[in-house]
């Protein structure tokens, strides 16, 4: 009776495998391994032909088209400021001034100094008329064989060293002019202009704050025009040309969209991340737009008219190729075609490979390989994707 058990056992694995053989050699080798037969349930839509937009999107924020901090040149005291948050400034006003009694004495010294350098040559020039006048004198003498020879050596050396002096009290002046002007010019640097028109972003100081030279007092923007940079990949790249439309919208207006154009391109692209800094420029002429803001641009590159669309979901990648599955043999089996995509753009895709008109799977499409045997459901109008 064990024996007979046994041999039971045994026939049965034995009956296990061959069938397990069988019908492995009977299921298709193109297909989901271990689906057999079974359909795929699929839904299909019509290829159609129509014009495409070839659009990108890019991110950036917001600056004014210049931007500066305004510094003194000069340490000092802040004696006043005479501009707040947010007003507006023109080229050339005066925004601040600093302590500048001692520039002022400075100056007065340096005049004082010029003054008696411009003195000391009217002397020296006075006498060095009179020396000249002696010297022809001598002179005359000595051709009537009246005057020593000595005389006439000693006028000629009194009028050489007088036009020494003449020549350095000259120098001299132009020293002191030169102090004057450094004097003058430090005086200046006190009043502290506006060196753009624009508004007040920022103000970090207030009168009788002692600050050293080159420390920000404020900070103006000039926002009648607003900028944003963007980066451009390399395969837009080729499409960016100066003077290009752009269109932007920032969240603080969602319903408003402001038209810009492409200002400036960098000609090199970035090692790190192959993207190219294109800069773009927006009217602001309403100042509705502010340095800071978050902005999305939307750059129209061009229209391609009458080509093949189809649903961007519908498209598949089987190992390194790109494509679509199409049903075949009646709509009972799902075949791959690899197409050349062009321009994507919302839920659309430009191709070639596949014809207007022509089903194409677009559910489903995910589980299937070439081959695969499909159930197909009715297939949308054209143009319901």
């Amino acid at each position: 009776m064990r024996r007979f058990l046994v041999s039971v056992v045994l026939l049965s694995i034995s009956i296990g495998v061959v069938w397990r053989i069988v019908t492995m050699e009977a299921s298709p080798k193109n297909g989901i391994a271990g689906r057999g037969q079974v359909p795929i349930a699929v839904e299909c839509a019509k290829a159609i032909q129509g014009d495409i937009d070839d659009v990108a999107i890019f991110t950036g924020t917001l600056a004014g088209i210049a931007e500066v901090q305004i510094s003194p040149k000069i340490a000092g005291r802040i004696e006043s400021i005479r501009v707040n948050l947010g007003d507006e400034v023109r080229q050339g006003q005066l925004l601040a001034t600093l302590d500048d009694s001692e520039a002022r004495h400075a100056v007065t010294e340096a005049q004082a100094k010029l003054a008696v350098a411009r003195a000391s040559l009217e002397e020296c020039l006075t006498n060095l008329e009179t020396a000249r006048r002696e010297l022809e004198r001598v002179r005359t003498l000595r051709e009537r064989k009246v005057a020593a020879a000595s005389e006439l050596e000693a006028a000629e050396s009194e009028v050489s060293a007088l036009e020494a002096r003449k020549r350095f009290a000259e120098a001299n002046i132009l020293q002191q002019e030169a102090a004057l002007r450094v004097a003058e010019a430090r005086l200046s640097y006190t009043q502290i202009t506006a060196p753009i028109s624009g508004f007040v972003g920022k103000r970090f100081f207030d009168e009788g704050t002692m600050i050293s030279a080159s420390t920000p007092i404020l900070s103006l923007a000039d926002i009648r025009t607003v900028k944003t940079v963007i980066h451009v990949v390399e395969q837009d790249y080729a499409k960016i040309r100066p003077n290009l439309k752009a269109y932007l919208t920032v969240d603080a207006y969602p319903d408003r969209e402001f038209e810009g154009h492409v200002s400036r391109i960098a000609p090199v692209l970035d090692l790190d991340t192959r993207t190219a800094e294109v800069e773009i420029e927006i009217p602001n002429p309403d100042l509705l737009l502010k340095p800071g803001m978050f902005t999305r641009v939307r750059i129209h590159f061009s229209t391609h008219q009458g080509v093949t669309l189809i649903p961007n979901r519908a498209l598949v990648k089987r190992e390194t190729k790109q494509g679509v599955f199409v049903p075949t043999a009646n709509n009972k089996q799902a075949r791959f075609v690899e197409v050349k995509v062009g321009i994507s753009a919302k839920n659309l895709a430009e191709v070639t490979g596949i014809q207007p008109g022509q089903d194409i799977i677009v559910l489903g499409q995910h589980l299937l390989n070439d081959g695969d045997p499909i159930i197909l459901s009715a297939t949308p109008e054209i143009g319901s994707f």
